[in-house]
């Protein structure tokens, strides 16, 4: 709906902007004449030349340029305008012979010379109409570009959090699964705190941008969810920012850094860490760091390997260009 109020106001700008130039053209000669016209056959005369230039301009610009120049039959668009040029020039010159006689001195325009000045001044009339086909058509391609690349920007998003949450409750029930048989008071915890990840899953991540606050409290329960089945060995810090100033970012941004480092960067049984540190730079530039012990899974090998990076990547390349 939005994009059809576009097109009509764009098309009455262009039938008002036309309008306009060939009221000034048709206003020309009178504001540039020496002497005013006296008899109705001297407003004929100098209207005369502009109606023949708006034939040509018109001639070009709805037909022979979209169904000839655009479709490249160059040769059929200069035998159109060859053939246009004759009969508006013949028309013209049967209209001033048996309209606007010659002075009783015999003096006047010579008809070669008139002719020559008619044909060149056609030529720069189709020259300009080509050449604001040619505009309108880069513009009319730009619009459709941008249009296509916000939908792709859309549909990559929404592909990616089709992609992000199947991973990210995957790596969460595994973890659930392992308190079960260990500790059932901290498994039914747990589950206390995933039912508050999909609540942010099912009404947050379906939002183009969320408060950073926002994400900073679904951070800190992912890592107290994770806190369940670590042990002494293994030391996890973390240090975000009070003061968000009201940044929005795109949801789920941060947590495939921080899945990877209890994945990839601790080992329960021997010493290891992670330590997270988010900062706001004076230019409202989010700075991120995750900082841990490196203890690969099995898991790295495997051809699946690597996901949550790449879709990582790709939604930060599809935030910064929505």
């Amino acid at each position: 709906m939005v994009d059809l109020l576009n097109k009509k106001r764009e098309s009455r700008l262009t039938i008002v902007l036309h309008l306009l130039v060939w009221s000034i053209m048709l206003l020309l000669p009178f504001l540039t004449a020496k002497d005013s016209p006296r008899q109705l056959n001297d407003y004929f005369r100098m209207w005369l030349p502009p109606v023949a230039s708006a034939v040509i301009f018109y001639g070009n610009y709805l037909y022979f340029i979209p169904n000839l120049f655009f479709n490249k039959r160059t040769s059929l668009f200069l035998a159109g305008n060859l053939v246009l040029y004759v009969a508006v020039i013949f028309i013209m010159e049967s209209i001033r012979v048996s309209a606007f006689p010659a002075s009783p001195d015999g003096r006047g325009p010579n008809t070669i010379e008139m002719i020559t000045r008619i044909a060149i001044t056609f030529v720069m009339t189709t020259g300009v109409a080509v050449a604001i086909r040619i505009t309108g058509a880069w513009f009319k391609s730009e619009t459709q570009r941008k249009e296509l690349e916000r939908e792709r920007v859309q549909t990559e998003l929404a592909n990616l959090k089709n992609q992000l949450n199947p991973h990210f409750f995957f790596n969460t029930l595994n973890t659930i699964y392992g308190l079960i048989p260990q500790q059932p008071d901290s498994a039914q915890q747990a589950v206390h705190r995933l039912s508050k990840l999909m609540r942010y899953h099912l009404y947050e991540s379906n939002e183009q941008f969320v408060p950073l606050e926002q994400e900073i409290k679904f951070i800190h329960n992912y890592i107290d969810l994770m806190q369940f089945r670590l042990t002494p060995a293994v030391s996890v810090t973390c240090k975000f920012p009070e003061h968000t100033n009201g940044i929005q970012v795109a949801p789920l941004l941060f947590i495939t850094l921080i899945e990877n480092s209890f994945k990839h960067g601790i080992n329960l049984h021997k010493p290891s860490s992670i330590d997270m540190v988010m900062d706001i730079t004076n230019n409202k530039t989010i700075v991120f760091q995750i900082r841990n012990t490196s203890f690969p899974s099995k898991e790295s090998a495997e051809p699946a390997s690597g996901i949550g990076i790449e879709n990582l990547k790709k939604k930060v390349v599809a935030f910064v260009s929505g």
